[in-house]
């Protein structure tokens, strides 16, 4: 029987957003995967999230690789850097400001780990308009941010130097090696956000908000509740 559980390693790239980062530690913490690592990129000048990491690591017990990258330094380009300083023999993309089911990792794991595939994706997330309140169905659409990959299949390619649509490039090489394995039916999973400062900006979410179904009152109740980063927050 193979016990090996491998250690997975999230990949957090942020930027002074010390209150929803406290929302994706948490709920990093709160993963039931138990093999797991933070890996945090932040500007050298945000003195708020170095702070904010000093702090979490004398309260929580919590695997965290901090890396302080230049201020001029793109998205993609900080990608490549936290998963080369990732430890992990699987990456998973951990956006600042989304949320995320405790068994987001074991379930992304879990259909890989006896199969021939390297990396997963969910094709089915809700979305969270958080300024109107308002959640919708985002789905069978490969949304980048839920991947979650075998670091050695991850480092034969690369995120391009850009600011946006950088993960297109990955979802693309995984897509032709036929490695990646598209999850349907587990929105639970993954609350995708838009609070008006996202990097994918105001337009790309207006679009989908005027296509998608929105969810009916009780879900997006329990998704308000859920998603509200002020009980999140670890210290002050």
């Amino acid at each position: 029987m193979n016990l090996h559980i491998p250690l997975i390693s999230c990949i957090c790239i942020t930027d002074n957003r010390p209150l929803l980062l406290q929302r994706a530690i948490f709920c990093f913490d709160s993963q039931d995967y138990p093999t797991k690592e933070l890996v945090i990129s932040y500007p050298q000048s945000d003195v708020a999230t170095r702070n904010i990491l000093n702090s979490i690591e004398e309260i929580l017990n919590i695997k965290m690789v901090k890396i302080e990258r230049p201020e001029q330094e793109k998205l993609g380009t900080a990608r490549n850097h936290a998963i080369a300083s990732a430890n992990g023999e699987y990456i998973c993309i951990w956006d600042d400001d989304d949320w995320y089911d405790s068994k987001r990792v074991s379930q992304q794991y879990e259909v890989l780990k006896s199969g021939t595939f390297k990396a997963s994706i969910l094709l089915n997330v809700l979305l969270y308009n958080a300024p109107d309140n308002k959640t919708y169905h985002f789905n069978y659409q490969e949304l980048a941010g839920t991947l979650l990959c075998e670091k050695q299949t991850f480092v034969q390619t690369s995120y391009p130097d850009l600011e946006k649509r950088e993960d297109n490039f990955i979802i693309q090489y995984l897509t032709s090696k036929n490695v990646l394995f598209r999850i349907a039916e587990m929105p639970q999973l993954y609350i995708y956000i838009y609070h008006g400062d996202n990097v994918s900006g105001t337009r790309y979410f207006n679009l989908h908000f005027m296509l998608l179904n929105l969810v009916d009152e009780n879900i997006n109740a329990q998704v308000q509740d859920v998603v509200n980063p002020k009980q999140y927050r670890i210290v002050q």
